[in-house]
């Protein structure tokens, strides 16, 4: 299976801008993981706190792959 870097991205605003605070990660697998397991909700319960609720953790999946599956070598040809 290829994976592809995923980043883990909250926008909020401050002061009628829009701001984007981000994370990478290799897989996005290990993003879900974050957002699933509590990881990133005090930074999200602050930014909540603070902003309002104007705000939005989501993951994004890129196109630049970070992992190949290892495929084996191709045997030599052996039919002459």
């Amino acid at each position: 299976m290829t994976d592809f870097f995923t980043v883990l991205v909250i926008s909020y605003f401050v002061g009628g801008e829009i701001m984007h605070t981000t994370v990478m990660y290799d897989r996005e697998e290990h993003c879900h993981e974050a957002m699933n397991e509590e990881i990133v909700e005090p930074l999200y319960e602050q930014l909540f706190d603070l902003y309002g609720n104007t705000i939005m953790m989501r993951c994004v999946l890129t196109e630049d792959v970070s992992y190949y599956p290892v495929r084996p070598k191709a045997r030599p040809n052996s039919n002459g």
